[in-house]
């Protein structure tokens, strides 16, 4: 059962100000800065108030809530630029867990994760960064009562931090798996990779003969195995969406606030017009992003067979749509937006990486376009 208007305001309220406080421009830098690059007594204040179950069943510990009610989390996080491991581990690594077939498996974990006992992420990305399944780098094969895993996933976010590493993999024949790894398994190795947006982590992970019982698959292999993995992408691409909804709402904010302080020519920049427009046309993005995102994690409480199209939807519009209010809102604030002291790149960087972490809005639209008007071939 999801909260109420007046509970989900309260949400918000709860977490601008634990956010506000504990993760405020200054406290992002000197984080990221540092090893392990995220604030652990922040993501201990997280696990704490509940935020990374508050979408879990409450048999394993959740608040029995929807997705649209986690998106409220996402939305705050994002205009925080906060970089602790909520996506990786609260939506990505719990979303494939909840969805799961195998239940005497993914509950435990699902316990643990929503208690901050451990941390989990997927590796469902090739090393390009594509999510066809039929262009995966990590392989399977069956032997005997276990499955080795090869290859390499790329993109993967808080890697190094992962107790669990849920990973999609392909056999010979193309059949495709999804699998339960324990990151400190034998063969198991992870390398930072350099990203636009210091504030997220991203790592490949390769998996060097990894042994893994059978009973850690979430589903049986094959169309099933496809499903799940679909399923975990739609999650990924509208938490992305909802994050850069907020990190540019706060771009929209400081931007405005500028335009009415800055003055030039004995008037403040705000009265120019071309300041008008950029500052109209922010609005209109990140208006026009919070309802598509809205809209998407609504639809996340719904069947999961409408979940792909709702996120390819949203990543089709709301990531264009954010880097180019972050991007008007660098150009307003003139030469301080391109310096490194200012945060306008910080807030543009983030952005960006949302647009394309989940797959690039082009390849969302394709995707959509074959779902809405599939190919037809004349006989």
């Amino acid at each position: 059962m999801g909260l109420t208007n007046d509970e989900r305001d309260a949400l918000r309220d709860t977490a601008r100000a634990l956010l506000g406080r504990e993760s405020s421009s200054q406290q992002v830098r000197s984080t990221i800065a540092d090893e392990p690059g995220f604030d652990r007594r922040l993501w201990d204040q997280i696990i704490e108030l509940g935020w990374t179950s508050i979408h879990l069943d409450e048999r394993v510990g959740g608040a029995g809530c929807g997705f649209a009610d986690l998106a409220v989390v996402l939305h705050e996080l994002g205009r925080a630029l906060t970089p602790v491991p909520f996506l990786a581990s609260a939506v990505l690594a719990s979303g494939a867990l909840q969805l799961a077939d195998h239940r005497k498996l993914a509950d435990p974990l699902l316990a643990r994760l929503a208690a901050g006992e451990s941390i989990g992420t997927v590796a469902f990305a090739n090393t390009s960064g594509s999510y066809d399944m039929a262009l995966a780098t990590v392989t399977w094969r069956s032997d005997g009562p276990a499955v080795r895993l090869g290859g390499t996933a790329g993109f993967v976010l808080d890697a190094d931090l992962a107790d669990v590493i849920v990973t999609v993999a392909r056999d010979a024949a193309g059949v495709a798996a999804v699998v339960m790894v324990d990151a400190a398994a034998p063969g198991v190795h992870v390398a930072r990779v350099p990203s636009v947006d210091e504030t997220r982590r991203l790592f490949t992970v390769s998996f060097d003969d990894v042994g893994v019982a059978l009973d850690h698959l979430l589903c049986e292999p094959g169309r099933r195995a496809q499903e799940l993995a679909e399923h975990v992408l739609a999650l990924g691409a509208v938490a992305a969406a909802c994050d850069a909804a907020g990190a540019a709402q706060h771009a929209l904010e400081v931007t405005s606030a500028y335009a009415k302080e800055r003055n030039q020519f004995g008037k403040p920049i705000g009265s120019f017009q071309a300041v008008k427009h950029h500052c109209a046309n922010m609005a209109i993005a990140v208006e026009a992003s919070r309802s598509a995102a809205a809209a998407a994690a609504d639809a996340l409480d719904g069947p999961p067979a409408e979940w792909a199209n709702a996120a390819a939807i949203a990543s089709s519009y709301v990531g264009p749509a954010c880097a180019h209010a972050c991007e008007l809102g660098l150009l307003v604030h003139g030469g301080i937006g391109f310096t490194w002291e200012h945060d306008s790149h910080m807030f543009l960087k983030r952005v960006k990486l949302d647009e394309v972490l989940f797959g690039t809005p082009s390849w969302h639209r394709r995707r959509l376009a074959d779902a809405v008007f599939p190919t037809r071939v004349a006989s």
